[in-house]
């Protein structure tokens, strides 16, 4: 089809641009048209005008799922584009015009939420938002929910490095530690995580979550195979289960200051085999928040000096190498 020239002096809205991004993705403008909360005709129609100021058809609606035509894909680059960058800009300027943020929206680890968590919201409401969503979770749902865009900021311990167009800032670094009940069985067996997985039983991170999948990786990397009895969502629990003496964890001390007073019971010991740690990332969309992430990350890691690190070494008074902020 020979194309028409694109009519001189009309415009084609943003509105215009996200239906026709909305169809590309769904490959149906029935779909499409159900997730924007719209009328099949009414995406028919959308297309259709954008199609009449371009000069060219976008959409090839003899094929199903519905494809986009050679001008389609190109207006499909640029319209992605314009999409973030226009995003990107009304952030810029609701932080410049104001004060403080409208709204901001933040996804937390559990270990994180329970601990530095109510200090850091306390700030942030006092002196940077206006309203906060606090959402603590599985690292994997904090992940889709920062590029799904409802999330701002995410803190995890997956630093998402297959994921390009992302600021990331470490917050934390710590070791991983064993967690064993008071009277765990013969001392030689601590030192020999072959026979400890042998003889006790290991309790487990649900293999959902980042932190679960991250101990089965390096237990794997060391050889070293426990029977898959009992696997845990929080850490509260995990530690619970250790205290009630049926079975050995790993876990952090951060996730041990979380679990506070569930701690008595449990002797935390080094991790016999060295350089085993946890990191954990604020992780936000690149150019889109200005100095806020590194004024998010600054208060972290304050907080964690002056509140976490001395509850944390009453807890392990022989922790070494310590936790290393920032």
């Amino acid at each position: 089809m020979k194309a028409k020239e694109a009519h001189p002096g009309r415009n084609f809205d943003l509105h215009a641009l996200r239906v026709f991004l909305a169809v590309a993705e769904a490959g149906s403008m029935t779909v499409a048209a159900g997730s924007l909360g719209l009328t099949q005709s009414a995406i028919s129609q959308v297309i259709r005008k954008l199609e009449e100021y371009m000069g060219t058809v976008l959409v090839d609606r003899s094929q199903r799922p519905v494809a986009l035509t050679a001008t389609g894909r190109v207006l499909q680059r640029h319209a992605q584009a314009i999409i973030h960058d226009t995003e990107a800009l009304e952030v810029a300027v609701r932080h410049a015009g104001s004060a403080k943020v409208q709204e901001l929206n933040i996804g937390v680890v559990d270990s994180f939420a329970s601990t530095v968590g109510p200090t850091l919201i306390k700030t942030l409401l006092k002196t940077t938002a206006t309203h906060l969503s606090f959402r603590s979770g599985l690292a994997h749902d904090q992940a889709e929910g920062l590029l799904s865009r409802n999330l701002d900021f995410i803190i995890t311990s997956d630093p998402l490095d297959d994921v390009d167009g992302l600021e990331r800032y470490v917050i934390l670094s710590e070791p991983f530690l064993l967690l064993l009940p008071d009277k765990p069985g013969p001392a030689s067996e601590l030192h020999d995580l072959k026979r400890l997985a042998a003889a006790h039983s290991l309790i487990r991170f649900s293999a959902r979550s980042q932190i679960g999948t991250q101990i089965e990786r390096h237990l794997r990397r060391l050889g070293v195979r426990a029977a898959r009895l009992l696997e845990v969502d929080a850490t509260d629990t995990l530690v619970a289960m250790v205290s009630a003496g049926l079975g050995w964890a790993i876990a952090t001390p951060l996730c041990l200051l979380q679990a506070g007073a569930r701690m008595r019971g449990v002797k935390p010991l080094p991790f016999p085999a060295a350089g085993f740690n946890r990191q954990l990332h604020l992780i936000t969309r690149a150019g889109e928040y200005g100095q806020l992430p590194q004024r998010i990350v600054d208060l972290s890691c304050e907080i964690l000096r002056r509140e976490c690190m001395p509850e944390i070494r009453r807890l392990i008074p022989w922790l070494k190498p310590p936790i290393i902020v920032g």
